[in-house]
């Protein structure tokens, strides 16, 4: 067929007067700029055989994590059946190699199957690449609101502008602003320990965030003392629910703290016996007893064995700075 397009190409060459006209020509140079724009947008649109050695990984995070069953689930019916959609990639600064714009997840289950990646590779800039790579998940993947969130954080972090957030997940200022109040609030190790959470909305987050940042909840603190149990729950979203759970739990256990607190502040002798003394956790560390004769404090050694030895190490140091401290707040220095 090409043969048969060049020979009529050369008929018609023939036929043309010996000196074409100055708006011919130029008719025939866009002509033939049109065929090599449109050779160059096929090209670079057109599915290619790569090794998965030479791409790396590249862009902002957008996934929490990936799940090795999903992986190896994944990776089982691209051997059944093929890779039906290819990856994209652009060139990296480095000869011959490539980064990763959207695919993750089919890129690692080709690796676990050994063999060349479907991929499509398009020379973009940073932000084309942030705006593919949103709109690709979002159409694909369907992010979580924590996931969306993350990837939020991460084209923040980077410089992106509003414009640039909004346009790479289709969302609104309002909405981006919304993910934003949760990610402020919450710890991204308290985010990772608890993972996607697909079954979890904006709603909850956002009540995990209020948590932290209205009543004053160390999240930190609870997932150092969380660990284990997340680590048995079954699913992300059991991880959530426990972790919301026991943050209600020390938001509950702090208010009523601070209504005993203020009512111990009102009694100067404490009649009732010993006051807790609570960390920011609610966690209890020791006690205080305050009588008509003085006042004690009271480490407790099976709450904080360490914390003990090195307060009676450090005691007499301590009580000089806070006297010293109360001498200058009193002014009964002067």
């Amino acid at each position: 067929m090409g043969r048969k397009i060049l020979d009529k190409l050369s008929l018609a060459q023939a036929d043309k007067p010996a000196a074409a006209s100055p708006a011919r020509r130029m008719g025939s140079a866009m002509s033939v700029g049109g065929l090599r724009d449109g050779l160059e947008r096929i090209t670079s649109n057109s599915v290619r055989d790569l090794d998965p050695s030479l791409i790396d990984q590249d862009g902002l995070r957008d996934r929490l994590q990936f799940d090795a069953e999903d992986i190896a689930d994944l990776a089982a019916s691209i051997r059944a059946h093929g890779q039906q959609v290819p990856i994209l990639v652009r060139p990296s600064d480095q000869p011959g190699r490539f980064r990763v714009i959207y695919g993750r997840r089919r890129l690692a289950a080709i690796r676990q199957i050994g063999g060349p990646v479907k991929a499509i590779v398009r020379t973009l800039d940073d932000k084309a690449a942030v705006l593919a790579q949103g709109q690709e998940n979002n159409l694909r993947l369907d992010p979580s609101f924590i996931e969306k969130a993350v990837f939020i954080g991460a084209m923040r972090d980077a410089g992106y502008d509003g414009t640039v957030i909004r346009e790479a997940l289709g969302v609104s200022k309002q909405s981006v602003s919304s993910y934003v109040v949760v990610l402020d609030a919450i710890p991204l190790p308290v985010i990772e320990a608890i993972g996607a959470a697909h079954d979890t909305g904006r709603r909850k987050w956002t009540e995990l965030a209020d948590l932290a940042r209205v009543e004053g909840v160390d999240l930190p603190a609870l997932l150092g003392r969380m660990t284990g149990t997340l680590q048995a729950a079954e699913s992300s979203a059991a991880r959530f629910e426990a972790f919301l759970n026991a943050a209600k739990a020390v938001a509950s256990g702090n208010a009523a703290l601070q209504q005993a607190d203020a009512a111990a502040q009102h009694d100067p002798v404490h009649r009732g016996g010993p006051r807790p003394l609570r960390l920011a956790d609610g966690r209890r560390i020791a006690t205080v007893k305050r009588s008509a004769s003085g006042l004690e404090v009271k480490v407790l050694q099976k709450e904080a064995p360490e914390f003990s030895t090195w307060l009676a190490t450090n005691l007499d140091e301590l009580i000089q700075e806070l006297h010293g401290r109360w001498l200058e707040e009193s002014g009964s220095n002067d």
